[in-house]
């Protein structure tokens, strides 16, 4: 009868510490989640930034085309340059996520319509598909003497 009661007590350790370590492991997830997530969201709004200050300038070299680029930029004199944006958009989107050193997709818009070759371009990159974390970048720029806003949209799959 000794021997039962021995066994129980065995079996009631064992199974007490799988439960704590359940437990433990449970909580220590679940802590470690949420910094998770905003490491994520801080992550695409550094991305989406430094996109759009890459943008913002006027690239490298200074007199880039689509064999020589070595930074995206599309404005001359503090205002968008008709052709870099034609060049921009004629390059290839994985050359141009190499080109901004990004891992993230991501889509470019305007708020005034872009002509370029007589044909409206309504964005420019990959159009965002169902996803959790997606940011907006805006800002402000001179498009043919007006002001106009660019927004870059950055997610990861």
């Amino acid at each position: 009868m000794k021997k039962r009661g021995q066994a129980w007590g065995f079996d009631l350790m064992v199974a007490s510490v799988i439960f704590i370590t359940g437990i433990i492991i449970f909580f220590l997830y679940s802590l470690n989640y949420p910094t998770e997530t905003q490491e994520n969201l801080n992550a695409l709004f550094y991305q989406g930034n430094r996109i759009a200050n890459d943008l913002l300038s006027e690239g490298y070299p200074p007199g880039w085309n689509t064999t020589n680029v070595v930074k995206i930029g599309i404005l001359s004199n503090e205002e968008i340059n008709q052709t870099k944006l034609e060049m921009f958009n004629q390059l290839d989107y994985t050359n141009t996520k190499y080109l901004f050193n990004t891992r993230y997709d991501y889509f470019i818009n305007f708020s005034e319509p872009i002509i370029i070759d007589e044909n409206e371009i309504q964005f420019i990159g990959l159009r965002s598909a169902e996803t959790q974390s997606i940011i907006k970048v805006s800002r402000i720029v001179a498009y043919k003497n007006k002001s106009t806003v660019l927004n870059i949209h950055i997610w990861e799959d």
